[in-house]
């Protein structure tokens, strides 16, 4: 059974909905509620049946008609049903990297795929279109770092339009890879209380595979204070990962227990320079080349390692405790709820350095580690 890639909710087997493409429009309701702003559609009209009649679709609704999801009204991929989706929900604080690592997130896993005989393709036209103005044209063509994610309370941002890819024919079904990036912004000031959003416009976070949580780990101020007289740190960031975090953490309440959550320390090249740190504990730490946070397997392996994955995944949590990085970040424990979330730790670099200016290097960049949160949550499906 199929997920929506808007709300993440499972499609009824027992019911579908569809659109109008001509005639009139006017406010849908039921849309404005899981996108955070008013929207137009045409006429829609629900079926107790996940495949009505052409005759009587045609009957009702005109000409020409699409099929939508019954719970949101997102407008579904053709053949939709016949798929299936993995859908995670790409979160972290401000100025964490998310749109840049989705970008060569992407890349990466074309690569990938190509070594398995599939390709990666956009599902819809919306990931068309933004993925190549907002994600290639801007960071992979021009070189440029890329802005803040875009509030959710604007009603023209690019991220209402969940990124929808085609990654081929696994196990003889079609599979689809649904990403929704969030506006750091919008969790540091706690989703669930925007203004201008309703609670239906991020219940997806609670139907989602799985959640990306991104964060700067020299955004936590305890881990900055280890490191000011070892590394240089810029201009302090004031963008807190753990108050983000813990409006994941809420988003997340209503989920099952088995929902996957992946907390990523991205720009890990930040700490891989304190190997160069000679006689400190640091160094001996950074420096260590067993150490699972100084290689990549990448794209070398065809399957998920569980062993390396497992391994780093002990390694990152000893050094986030060494940090004090605070029992949140540490442990995946809602400290309101005392709910112990299905999660892992990754350490990513999409660059493999700091960029200069608001450029990365004209060479190219060298990204690190990006592909194991995805691959951990594909793996129990047995993809990538």
């Amino acid at each position: 059974m199929s997920k929506c890639p808007r709300c993440f909710q499972h499609l009824p087997s027992g019911e579908s909905a569809f659109e109008a493409c001509d005639g009139d429009q006017s406010i849908d309701e039921r849309s404005t509620r899981y996108r955070g702003h008013e929207v137009l559609m045409g006429k829609v009209l629900h079926y107790p049946t996940a495949s009505p009649p052409v005759e009587q679709l045609h009957a009702d609704l005109g000409p020409s008609f699409i099929e939508v999801c019954p719970i949101c009204h997102y407008r579904l991929p053709s053949q939709w049903r016949a798929g299936n989706a993995t859908c995670i929900a790409m979160s972290g604080a401000r100025e964490t990297g998310k749109t840049v690592y989705i970008a060569v997130l992407i890349k990466q896993l074309a690569r990938l795929l190509e070594k398995h005989g599939r390709e990666i393709a956009p599902a819809t036209e919306a990931t068309e279109i933004n993925f190549r103005t907002v994600y290639e044209e801007k960071f992979l063509e021009a070189r440029g770092m890329m802005g803040s994610t875009m509030t959710a309370a604007a009603g023209d941002a690019y991220q209402h339009d969940p990124l929808v890819f085609s990654i081929g024919i696994w196990h003889g079904v079609r599979e689809f890879l649904v990403i929704r990036d969030v506006a750091g912004e919008d969790l540091q000031n706690g989703a669930d209380r925007q203004q201008n959003t309703t609670p239906e416009a991020w219940s997806y976070f609670a139907h989602a595979d799985a959640v990306v949580f991104l964060f700067d780990p020299l955004a936590v101020e305890e881990i900055r204070d280890h490191l000011r007289d070892v590394v240089v740190l810029g201009v302090e960031n004031t963008h807190l990962p753990r108050e983000a975090l813990r409006t994941v953490m809420r988003l997340m309440a209503p989920s099952p227990p088995d929902i996957k959550l992946a907390v990523v320390l991205s720009k890990f090249d930040s700490l891989q320079v304190l190997s160069k740190v000679k006689d400190s504990a640091w160094g001996r730490i950074m420096s260590n080349a067993g150490a699972a946070f100084n290689r990549d397997p990448g794209q070398m392996l065809t399957t998920y390692n569980e062993e390396d994955g497992l391994l780093l995944h002990y390694e990152v949590q000893s050094l986030l405790q060494k940090l004090d990085a605070g029992p949140v970040l540490c442990n995946l424990q809602d400290p309101q709820t005392g709910r112990q979330f299905y999660g892992r730790f990754f350490a990513v670099s999409a660059l493999g350095e700091a960029p200069s200016s608001n450029r990365f290097d004209p060479m190219g960049f060298a990204p690190f580690r990006c592909m194991d949160p995805i691959r951990w949550i594909m793996a129990e499906r047995q993809i990538l």
